[in-house]
């Protein structure tokens, strides 16, 4: 432990048949000192790299191998017992320890957390902090207010609109905004008729981010101007633009006071490859084609794909109540997230998974701000089904022949991974296609059961149904279902090692072959 005073003394190794022993001789007090007193000459490295860290003050409180590192083993192993003493040495002889003995000092054992979390806008939150969330409204009774049109024999649709407004990128976002509006301002599309109906009404709860007064102003007005056909609902501003997890707190607070209605999420913070297809997407997830059933599809999108994680374009989608209400708290969510994130690069670094498809990154881990993403999706009770047509659309058409060309299937019917996640999407297809021919990878692969058996045991302790449509999609799901219902998150190293006994097999039986042609 850090808190040991630990001092230099003289010691001899010697052999022994073997093994290695250590000899203890004692030191006069002339050659005794408290330690580490060699450190300069034991950093190790690049002697360039170190001298760039000493004058680099930001990049030395960073190094992992000075006392963030060190601070993550000890916090782990030992909990709040592994936080250094005030009077520890490590504050003395690393780097920048004054300005982490203060962290620690006021963060304890989630300080190299939070200093993460301070470090930039790479990662951080996507919510605002309980003392915060304290002093504003996020409970069920909030919606009690709707009781009256919601219990209407036609009531309306309802739909929470995350608003970001980004920095240098505003007016970008507010021509997605008001393009959104008048998607909305239309009704609500029916594929029997394969017209909008312009009678059904919109019930739009929404959440603002990053937006100066005038964006504000903007949206207020676009909703009065829409108000024949829009009911809005402002549930929250937040000048950091960043926090854009919040609308989906009130999001799963309605679903927890209304649990037989359907609820849509959509946004204007969408990755700049979507522009063109924003509003056939928000078309696509308010139609009457994308309302979800428990029985058959519990969560819609315009598309939906499997890899590298389970997930609709855009993030927008219509969910079932009923479906929402099994799903940790969003908050929660990202928590867990990142410690099951923690969880796979350890995992990845001990040869466990393996992560030919794709590269470990925070977005595709679901970290930090990034686990609204993997929010909707991550419950193995989810039923998914998309509606967008799997021919690509005419960039000219309108919405309403993009509507016209959609019908709703249960998913995943289409490519396996999204085009934004692909960094060369040449050969996608056929290179996904040999990874799942080749056991050696598609057994141990995170990106298929691998992970995911890993994230529904640890967020949710539960397997997907027997019926699931994952057993069937991702490969050898009958062998991954079968060890998973035995040993749970271990059942990689179950299959592992029956993969292992397979291959030896077949070298055998191969070397065999070859002995008897000779």
């Amino acid at each position: 432990l850090v808190s040991v005073p630990f001092c230099h003394f003289l010691g001899a190794f010697f052999h022994s048949r073997g093994h290695v022993s250590y000899r203890l001789t004692y030191a006069s007090p002339k050659n005794l000192s408290r330690a580490p007193r060699r450190i300069d000459a034991n950093l190790g490295g690049l002697r360039n790299a170190r001298l760039r860290l000493e004058h680099n003050p930001n990049a030395s409180f960073r190094e992992y191998y000075y006392l963030p590192g060190n601070l993550v083993k000890w916090f782990t192993l030992y909990g709040p017992e592994g936080v250094p003493s005030q009077d520890s040495w490590v504050w003395r002889v690393f780097p920048q320890g004054e300005r982490w003995k203060e962290l620690v000092g006021r963060d304890g054992e989630n300080a190299v957390e939070e200093m993460v979390k301070a470090s930039g806008p790479r990662f951080r939150s996507a919510f605002v902090s309980e003392d915060v969330r304290a002093t504003s409204d996020t409970s069920s009774q909030l919606f009690h207010d709707d009781d009256g049109v919601l219990s209407l024999s036609d009531p309306p649709l309802v739909v929470f609109y995350q608003i970001t407004f980004p920095p240098n990128k505003k007016e970008k976002a507010l021509a997605v905004v008001k393009s959104q509006f008048d998607v909305l301002s239309l009704g609500q599309f029916d594929n029997e008729s394969g017209a909008f109906d312009q009678n059904r009404k919109i019930l739009l709860y929404y959440t603002i981010t990053g937006g100066s007064m005038r964006e504000i102003d903007i949206v207020s007005s676009l909703c009065k101007e829409k108000s024949d056909r829009i009911t809005c609902r402002q549930r929250g501003i937040h000048d950091a633009e960043g926090v854009y997890g919040e609308n989906f707190h009130h999001l799963h607070a309605f679903c927890n006071a209304k649990p037989s209605y359907n609820v849509v999420h959509i946004t204007n913070r969408v990755d700049d490859r979507l522009a063109t297809k924003i509003k056939a997407i928000t078309s696509a997830v308010t139609s009457t084609m994308c309302l979800p059933s428990e029985e058959s599809c519990n969560v819609c999108g315009a598309e939906f794909y499997p890899l590298p994680f389970l997930h609709f374009t855009g993030n927008m989608f219509s969910a079932s109540c009923g479906y929402v209400n099994k799903l940790m708290s969003p908050s929660a969510f990202e928590n867990a997230m990142t410690d099951v994130a923690g969880a796979a690069l350890v995992a990845e670094v001990k040869e466990t998974y393996t992560t030919k498809l794709f590269p470990l990154g925070a977005r595709i881990l679901g970290s930090y701000q990034h686990s609204i993403e993997h929010w909707i999706g991550a419950h193995p009770d989810l039923k998914p089904c998309d509606v967008a047509p799997t021919s690509t659309a005419k960039l000219d058409a309108t919405i309403l022949d993009q509507m016209k060309l959609s019908s709703r299937a249960p998913a995943p019917r289409r490519g396996s991974a999204s085009p934004i996640y692909l960094a060369d999407k040449s050969d996608w297809e056929e290179r996904e296609s040999r990874s799942r021919k080749k056991r050696t990878i598609s057994l141990r692969e995170y990106y298929y059961l691998a992970g995911n058996i890993l994230r529904w045991m640890r967020l949710y302790e539960k397997l997907p149904d027997a019926n699931s449509w994952v057993w069937e999609w991702f490969p050898d799901g009958q062998l991954w279902e079968a060890a998973a219902r035995t040993s749970g998150e271990n059942a990689v190293h179950v299959v592992a090692n029956q993969l292992s006994e397979q291959l030896a097999l077949e070298k055998r039986l191969a070397e065999q072959l070859a002995i008897k042609k000779t």
